[in-house]
């Protein structure tokens, strides 16, 4: 239970830091504190040197310890750079928003943390729809026109993708009707065991409406466009905690259903679903990726590719579902990185379009070089990890004869290279056209936000290179539950 005060307790004492009378210095100090805390449990949790004795409410298998760990890890770097965000000059005036900043994201944690380990399809549900409400003011950190209209629809898709899900949690509750599951109290442990006793009719209408409902959160294409303007428009630290980790909160909720119709007849017709959904979203970001002028928004349908495919290697399953949880772990790295370097090269000057920004590795040498190898590690190059988790899920396709799909992956993903290419080259070596337009040549000062992307991004190559054994154990230990 002291474990349990680590990483649920302790985030949600802190929330209260915006009653704590002083700076936002100490309620940094305080916050990253947390976050470190946070992290070291949750790797304690991961590697199996800890095993919390929890009440039936909470659930601790492979799934959470990977997800938990991805959280843990994407809020410590996001925490860390706060402070030098929240300090930068900026032509907004947030000042409501800074004081507020470290209280909701302590919230934030507390509510993903509660998501990930809840053994209860309603607590996981309230968790989840607590996300919603800490991420919303994050977005509208700015309080301008364009963060306001992105929280707005934020909130209203989300919330209608939310209800969805919570009608499909309503026929699960009709398919587990007169059996003892229901009894007990629908919680997830029970409805994985008995499984076969549900009625698959009911249990195919939940799986519908609960990944159409979560696919709004987690970004999978077409309920993507809520996401994409929350990572365009809010502030890059907050697009990275969304990015990289509030997505993994929705998609544990899709892989918890595909526990319970594993072994089921259910199970091929989830399948199928969730390759579509990978598809549709592939789709979606090869068009998007040639008509984006926004150079955030491009990095936001990026992550609509790399959800799908990993969405893609879960339905698909065997080595491809491996190579999926792997591409879980490098995408939330890597989208940490490039997201606090696009906001970098925001403050410096002052536009998300792509037209306004040229020269930036003439301009900002750290940030363009660490943009560009965190660009070289997003479409899959080596030795980056997700060059090899692809690899991996292209085996799984291989495996099962899958080659024309495998074919159709190969061409969407040559053209979205293409077209994200043409607007990283542009904003890298572009040349203003004119000499108004152009930014001067800054003498660009190494800080904190380079340090956590070079950070991030060499545990990105080494992580592909060498993978430690307890990270396989773990992700084979998720193989199974998704098999049997």
């Amino acid at each position: 239970m002291l474990v349990l005060f680590y990483i649920l307790i302790l985030p949600l004492l802190a929330g209260g830091l915006f009653f704590i009378p002083g700076g936002k210095k100490l309620k940094y100090q305080l916050s990253l504190m947390v976050s470190v805390v946070h992290l070291a449990a949750s790797y304690l949790i991961f590697a199996g040197l800890v095993a919390p004795e929890l009440h039936q409410w909470f659930r601790i298998d492979a799934f959470s310890k990977l997800f938990l760990l991805i959280l843990s890890h994407v809020y410590f770097w996001v925490v860390l750079n706060s402070w030098h965000f929240l300090n930068r000059p900026t032509v907004y005036s947030p000042d409501k928003s800074t004081k507020i900043f470290f209280s909701i994201m302590n919230l934030y944690l507390f509510a993903n943390t509660l998501a990930l380990i809840s053994n209860h399809l309603g607590l996981y549900w309230v968790a989840l729809e607590s996300t919603t409400l800490c991420v919303a003011p994050l977005i509208h950190y700015y309080r301008n026109k364009e963060s306001l209209e992105a929280m707005w629809k934020y909130l209203f898709l989300v919330s209608v993708g939310i209800a969805f899900a919570f009608i499909g949690i309503l026929f699960l509750a009709f398919s587990a009707h007169g059996t003892d599951i229901i009894e007990k109290g629908l919680f997830l442990s029970d409805l994985i065991e008995g499984s076969s006793k549900l009625n698959m009719v009911w249990l195919k209408a939940g799986f519908i409406f609960i990944f159409a409902g979560l696919s709004t959160k987690a970004g999978i294409a077409p309920m993507h466009p809520g996401e994409v303007d929350a990572l365009s428009y809010s502030p890059s630290p907050v697009a990275a905690l969304v990015s990289a980790s509030l997505s993994g909160t929705a998609l544990i909720g899709i892989f918890r259903l595909m526990q319970i119709t594993a072994g089921t007849p259910v199970h091929q017709f989830a399948q199928v679903l969730m390759i579509t959904g990978g598809m549709i979203s592939l789709l979606v970001a090869l068009v998007f990726m040639f008509k984006v002028t926004n150079y955030k928004r491009m990095i936001a349908y990026s992550s609509v590719e790399h959800i799908g495919l990993i969405v893609l290697g879960a339905g698909i399953g065997g080595a491809a579902l491996i190579g999926s949880m792997l591409h879980m772990i490098f995408n939330s790295l890597n989208k940490t990185a490039m997201f606090l370097m696009a906001g970098n090269i925001h403050r410096t000057y002052n536009s998300r379009e792509t037209r306004d920004v040229k020269g930036v590795l003439k301009n900002m040498r750290w940030t363009g070089i660490l943009f560009l190898t965190a660009f070289l590690a997003v479409i899959a190059m080596p030795p980056f990890g997700l060059f090899f988790s692809e690899l991996m899920i292209f085996r799984g396709l291989v495996e099962q004869n899958r080659f024309i799909l495998l074919a159709v992956i190969l061409f969407v993903l040559l053209f979205i290279f293409i077209g994200m290419s043409r607007q990283t080259f542009s904003i890298l070596y572009g040349k203003a056209e004119s000499e108004g337009e152009a930014a001067e040549p800054k003498s660009e000062k190494f800080n904190i936000t380079h340090l956590s992307a070079l950070v991030l991004l060499l545990l990105l190559a080494s992580a592909g290179l060498f993978m430690p054994a307890v990270f396989t154990d773990v992700i084979n230990q998720i193989a199974g539950e998704l098999s049997r």
